[in-house]
């Protein structure tokens, strides 16, 4: 009896692990479509040899489509241990895990299977100290990406002068930085916590290494801009659309708690894609720097949608990530 329930065991996990990878390929609004991933894995590119520091609130490191890729190198802000499991959290009525660490850690693994992914468990107990820690955790790790799918503000406004600093010397110990562009739905310069990061991606210090990412949506046969996400909008000399890019960030399926996949959206859902692809891209070109593959993927966007209508620079930045525009330039 024993012996049949863990056969059982092992092949719900499996089916539940195939499913979800196979899921992006049956949908007709598939990442892999979109974003010509699937042309970049023909490449044989898998992200192979690179590792992706994420910042978030916790992530289920027994989840089986995890395990691979996590690497044994965890931290918390808390007590920089190894201890990242998700935070119990209430909410409508009951006790349960937010899974968002979870869910944007899938995404990475599931565009670039063979990169490590470093946890940094963010427990938010000191403010924006637990930022700055986290940031400088991230800077001294062998991470050639961040990706950073959380508001690295505890007021809500603006960078505070510390996590500002922070993430300067981040990006110049050589890491690209990837930033959720948030989920008001307003131009970047309309938001006091998003206008300081257009003013920090300008910062010639940055040297060019901060993208922050918009999430796409598909409904009724259209490809445009997810109601929830920001957007460049206008700004003098264009500055707010010059590193801003644009992935598919709702419904998107990936690992939750306790072994599961399940949907989520949001712009914290299209920084993983955009970071998936610079694994991928990096790998591809090993002798480039980082700012020359961020850059690489800004100038090679696809600035028209799958039906066939124009990408304005105002709502989607530089456009849509292209890995094969990218790889065939």
């Amino acid at each position: 009896m024993i012996q049949s329930r863990f056969l059982y065991f092992v092949v719900c996990v499996a089916l539940l692990f195939y499913g979800g990878k196979v899921f992006w390929q049956k949908t007709s609004f598939s990442p892999l479509k979109v974003m010509e991933i699937s042309y970049a894995h023909q490449q044989n590119l898998t992200g192979k040899g690179l590792v992706v520091a994420v910042l978030d609130e916790g992530f289920d490191a027994s989840h089986a489509a995890l395990k691979p890729q996590l690497s044994p190198y965890r931290y918390n802000t808390a007590n920089l241990r190894s201890d990242v499991s998700e935070t119990v959290v209430f909410n409508k009525g009951s006790f349960g895990f937010e899974s968002h660490g979870t869910h944007v850690a899938g995404i990475i693994a599931n565009v670039a299977p063979d990169a490590k992914i470093i946890p940094i468990k963010v427990q938010g107990f000191d403010g924006d100290q637990d930022f700055v820690k986290a940031l400088q955790i991230a800077s001294k790790s062998p991470a050639h990406i961040v990706n950073i799918s959380l508001r690295l503000s505890h007021t809500g406004r603006e960078l505070s002068p510390n996590v500002y600093a922070a993430l300067l010397k981040l990006a110049q110990s050589g890491k690209i930085i990837v930033i959720a562009a948030g989920n008001e739905g307003v131009s970047l310069m309309k938001n006091a916590y998003t206008a300081s990061l257009v003013q920090l991606s300008h910062d010639p210090e940055m040297q060019g290494r901060l993208i922050l990412a918009g999430a796409l949506s598909y409904k009724n046969g259209s490809e445009y801009l997810a109601d929830f996400s920001n957007f460049p909008g206008n700004s003098s000399y264009g500055t707010s659309q010059t590193y801003f890019i644009t992935a598919p960030g709702e419904d998107i399926l990936s690992t939750i708690t306790g072994g599961y996949f399940g949907e989520k959206s949001g712009t914290s859902m299209a920084a993983p894609m955009v970071v998936g692809a610079l694994c991928l891209l990096m790998q591809a070109f090993p002798e480039s720097t980082p700012e020359n593959v961020a850059r690489l993927l800004l100038i090679s966007t696809r600035k028209v949608s799958l039906n066939g209508l124009p990408l304005s620079s105002k709502i989607f930045g530089r456009g849509i990530v292209d890995l094969k525009a990218a790889l065939t330039q």
